[in-house]
């Protein structure tokens, strides 16, 4: 039975952060409990009408993911996983991810997530500096991260990723030495460190263009990032992709999903999936994700055919972001191939730039690879 990794999206959460252009809507603190319910419903819809698919897959892990799943009753994600227990093969040892804010997170709503068998928690820090938060608009500060990061763990959760993020406008390196060492002292299982990239149309985008905030120059943002490198190594994390650390044995396996070029089956608004080599996604506007499902339409708006040499492609750029690399071997059996002859010419140029290297049966990045990873990635594409 193929095994997949299976991603719910809930698009709401209490305020849009100033640097987000994911699907989602700000639902502030009186929520509109219509409009969840009748979004959670068309979910339940949607794996409905997958019935077929999810009858011939094992489900391995689970990522629930927004906007903030962690800032609607806990009674709905509860009702989410229950639905989908009852019409998948869901593995009994399933990694299940739900993602959160700092401050939407109760003792009851923990009680739903824990009977419903969620057993990993990603929380979004960014920053232990306040200041920093409020400027990229987060609605939490450090002390309610730990409130909420505490109840986790009270609750018997063994395993937690913190997000965190560098390259923010007025971030220092002793802001993010502060944010680091603090944030070893609470001793996740999980850190993921992201540089922050200001998309069009967000409201810092804008600032930026405005010259009303300064992004940080690219020497300080690589520092930063060798610096997170350096830290989380001393203190026993392990980089085993290019933005995550984990503690042996906590690697995200929902990630690993992607990474390796795996199947995955996206549900909600916006959602992405890859399934029997065909990529599609759902709508992006919520009245019409809800019009196709209440009329019992899948709600895809994208289909395509992924072809042989597009695939091995996906496979080679997302396979060289894990630091253990490519499995020469594995590549070959999968496609048929012989991976180093037929790419022999952008190999060896990358490893005399010393951006790879290399053995017998394995491809990866180098430190200097990993920090120009777009230019290793554009050579594959254009061999």
């Amino acid at each position: 039975m193929e095994k997949i990794g299976l991603y719910v999206h809930i698009p709401f959460c209490h305020s849009k952060c100033a640097y987000c252009d994911f699907s989602s809507y700000a639902i502030g603190n009186t929520q509109n409990e219509n409009a969840i319910i009748r979004y959670i419903q068309a979910l339940l819809n949607e794996m409905d009408l997958y019935e077929e698919t999810l009858r011939d897959v094992e489900v391995e892990t689970l990522f629930i993911g927004g906007g903030t799943p962690t800032c609607i009753d806990g009674k709905y994600i509860h009702e989410i996983i229950a639905h989908l227990k009852k019409s998948t093969h869901f593995s009994k040892t399933a990694e299940v991810t739900i993602e959160s804010n700092p401050g939407t997170i109760t003792n009851e709503k923990l009680d739903h997530y824990l009977s419903a068998g969620i057993n990993r928690f990603s929380v979004g820090l960014q920053t232990t500096d306040n200041n920093l938060l409020s400027s990229i608009g987060r609605i939490h500060d450090f002390n309610t991260f730990v409130t909420s990061y505490r109840a986790i763990r009270d609750a018997g959760i063994k395993n937690i990723n913190v997000d965190i993020m560098f390259g923010l406008p007025g971030q220092t390196l002793e802001n993010l030495h502060h944010t680091l060492n603090t944030l070893i002292d609470l001793s996740p299982e999980h850190i993921s460190a992201y540089a922050l990239k200001l998309e069009e149309g967000t409201p810092m985008y804008e600032a930026e263009k405005k010259g009303l905030i300064h992004m940080p120059d690219e020497d300080l943002e690589r520092t930063m990032y060798h610096t997170i490198i350096e830290v989380l190594k001393k203190s026993g994390y392990h980089q085993y992709e290019i933005s995550n650390f984990s503690k042996k044995g906590f690697e995200s396996r929902h990630n690993l999903v992607y990474w390796k070029n795996k199947p995955y089956l996206g549900l909600g608004l916006a959602a992405h999936s890859k399934m029997k080599q065909v990529r599609f996604s759902n709508e992006t506007i919520m009245s019409k994700y809800l019009e196709k499902i209440e009329n019992g339409d899948q709600p895809t708006i994208d289909q395509v055919d992924i072809s042989e040499s597009e695939d091995l492609f996906e496979t080679i750029i997302l396979g060289l972001r894990l630091n253990e690399g490519l499995d020469v071997h594995l590549i070959n059996e999968r496609y048929g191939i012989d991976f180093y002859s037929e790419n022999e010419a952008v190999i060896m140029k990358l490893k005399d730039q010393g951006l790879v290297q290399m053995t017998d049966d394995n491809l990866k990045l180098t430190l200097k690879g990993i920090d120009l990873s777009n230019q290793v990635f554009l050579a594959f594409m254009n061999d």
